[in-house]
């Protein structure tokens, strides 16, 4: 385990690299016990703080400046290494791999597409990643739409391994729902005479990841009760039943208890997929992580397009902390995204050209990302006590 200490000339990059690290199994650490030292735009740190820096690390320290452009820094006798922005956690990654000639126990997807979050909630899913992987059981994953309902499902595909098959009813015509999801026989369907697999075989072995759950026709879900209840199903028109190890991840985007009350899921089914039910919070709900959200779009958009590693102003982040986020994480990508294409103004003029009603300072931005944060420590205090006598199978509810 690498022992690391962050000093940052940019505060919301500097916890988007800590968190980088966290995730990574590395262990934060005092600046006299750091083996990795990173100073995050060493331009802005107090030239004091930066002064004195050779004479606290060890001699073996490895120190990495991560910044815009290149700066040269006095430090005799340390180790420095220069990486440039923007970076993905990938290139983040493998650098530092490099320096120490080790490798971190991640698999691609967090590698490439890592599950962000200090919130409770998000920190206690990501936890359970490794655990329910590896189980036969469904999984049922609730949230709004842009909450990152397929992402989960690709971090739970990478731990077991096999192909990962998706599929999404609402753009098929329903006719088709039933013989591309379970396959069919010859002569089953008019014009089609050979026989053809449909998702279920295709991700044999692997995780066959059915997105909204509701869009499937009743008849469809009785088919697929089949399955959780017995482990096989039937192509159409086949007489012998398929049996398949196949991992079945599920998801719906309306609150379940309005889906059965509206008849538009089986509540036999809803019943099999409760035990592993996994509720991702609306970003609404974790504004703590907005900052870490942002600063990973910025450096990937900026890093696609080739554009220079930005920072968000006080006034974007005020109408970021202020807003509601109807359509979650998805959202935020794609106004982040618009920031590094055409720049602050335009967006602000685009999406928050109304003045919000209150106002803060950045001290009050401050304030309240910090009490966010002491709120999810002292709950998850809370929680983790209350857990040790306490056996639970439902994961992302408080």
């Amino acid at each position: 385990m690498i022992s690391f200490c962050v000093v940052a000339g940019e505060e919301p990059l500097g916890r988007y690299v800590a968190h980088l690290l966290d995730l990574a199994k590395c262990s934060p650490t005092s600046l006299d016990r750091a083996q990795l030292l990173i100073l995050v735009e060493p331009a802005k740190i107090e030239p004091k703080e930066l002064a004195r820096i050779p004479e606290e690390i060890p001699k073996r320290t490895y120190v990495l400046a991560i910044s815009r452009k290149r700066k040269h820094l006095p430090f005799e006798g340390v180790r420095i290494s220069y990486f440039k922005r923007p970076f993905t956690p990938s290139r983040l990654y493998t650098f530092i791999e490099k320096l120490f000639e080790r490798k971190f126990p991640l698999t691609t997807e967090e590698r490439e597409y890592p599950f962000l979050g200090e919130d409770e909630k998000i920190v206690h899913i990501r936890d359970s990643i490794p655990v329910l992987a590896h189980l036969p059981e469904p999984i049922l994953l609730l949230g709004p739409k842009g909450v990152g309902k397929e992402l989960l499902a690709r971090h739970f595909h990478a731990r077991r391994g096999g192909k990962f098959v998706k599929f999404a009813a609402a753009a098929l015509p329903e006719e088709m729902i039933e013989p591309l999801l379970f396959g069919f026989k010859s002569g089953v369907i008019k014009n089609l005479k050979k026989s053809k697999e449909g998702a279920f075989s295709k991700a044999e072995n692997g995780v066959l990841y059915i997105e909204n759950l509701e869009d499937l026709p009743l008849s469809a879900q009785q088919r697929l009760l089949l399955f959780l209840e017995n482990g096989c199903f039937y192509p159409l028109g086949a007489k012998e039943p398929v049996y398949s190890k196949v991992k079945l991840i599920l998801s719906v985007a309306t609150p379940p208890e309005k889906l059965l009350q509206e008849g538009k899921i089986l509540p036999e089914i809803f019943f099999k997929l409760a035990e592993f039910a996994i509720r991702i919070p609306p970003l609404k709900e974790r504004l703590i992580d907005l900052p870490l959200l942002a600063q990973y779009f910025l450096e990937n958009y900026a890093w696609i397009y080739r554009r220079e590693a930005l920072s968000l102003s006080l006034k974007l982040f005020e109408r970021f902390l202020l807003h509601p986020w109807p359509r979650n994480v998805a959202e935020l990508e794609e106004v982040i995204k618009e920031v590094v294409i055409w720049g602050e103004e335009r967006v602000l003029q685009k999406r928050f050209s109304r003045s919000p009603r209150v106002k803060l300072k950045f001290k009050d931005i401050e304030d309240l990302l910090q009490k966010l944060l002491r709120e999810e420590k002292a709950l998850k205090g809370r929680i983790e006590s209350s857990r040790k006598g306490q056996a639970s199978h439902h994961i992302g509810s408080r």
